[in-house]
């Protein structure tokens, strides 16, 4: 048998092998794209909830805390405090939260959770803070310690600036008003390149349902890091600053 017979001969086996390795590499691409993408908007409520199953039920939780089972006035054992004279206190409906006193001013800040370093990661949690006058708080979170990604809330000047190891990524506009608990999604995922990140955020009042679009949601030339999640309060406005319903998430 001559060198070309053999070939043929071997053309249907090399062909299935090509169309398995192509395969493999489409669905390992496009996986990636459908978990990072946001949600459509223009859909409605049950349409939603479904894209939300798709895109999360790979997420599996690292940490929860709301406090429920932590004596008032005592400083929670799950978190690592910083700085700040952090306790837990009973609210309206008897809600139990985190609080930093109004007094003294500064940054006050408490790190939580496990050191995860190759997982995608989401912090989620809540907070309430007042302005007095013209003066207003400022909260800031941050994926991956206390140098890692970093998400600040800035009332005063009507800005969320995401940044990481102090250098500013992007600055947004946004109007916040106190009095009322708000929500934070705040995601690192890893992005399709080795040198690049993937960070998107939402807030919106509690008392309103999740808004299905991302209030921003970009990649970033920066490589990707885990660690601990941490928060913190600047209680310019000398008023105390709530927090509650810490939770990481992991994929």
């Amino acid at each position: 048998m001559n060198k070309t017979s053999i070939f043929f001969g071997r053309l249907p086996v090399l062909l299935v092998l090509i169309c398995l390795v192509l395969l493999v590499g489409i669905r390992g691409w496009a996986q990636p794209q459908i978990e990072n993408q946001p949600i459509p908007a223009g859909k409605d409520d049950s349409q939603v909830s479904q894209v939300k199953e798709k895109i999360t039920k790979d997420w599996h939780i690292e940490f929860s805390e709301d406090f429920s089972d932590v004596e008032i006035g005592q400083e929670p054992e799950s978190l690592f405090i910083l700085d700040g004279d952090y306790t837990v206190q009973k609210g309206e409906k008897d809600r139990k939260s985190l609080k930093l006193p109004g007094t003294p001013m500064g940054d006050f800040g408490l790190l939580f959770g496990p050191r995860e370093k190759e997982k995608n990661l989401e912090l989620n949690f809540s907070f309430f803070a007042s302005n007095k006058g013209r003066r207003m708080p400022s909260i800031a979170a941050s994926i991956g310690g206390i140098r890692g990604y970093c998400l600040r809330l800035s009332p005063a000047a009507k800005k969320i600036v995401l940044s990481m190891d102090e250098t500013i990524l992007q600055e947004s506009m946004f109007s916040w008003k106190g009095d009322q608990w708000w929500k934070i999604r705040f995601q690192a995922l890893t992005g399709s390149l080795i040198q690049s990140t993937r960070l998107r955020f939402k807030l919106w009042p509690e008392k309103e349902k999740e808004p299905a679009d991302w209030y921003l949601s970009e990649v970033y030339d920066v490589e990707y890091i885990g660690g601990k999640c941490a928060l913190w309060g600047f209680p310019y406005s000398s008023m105390p600053i709530l927090f509650d319903d810490l939770e990481i998430r992991s994929n």
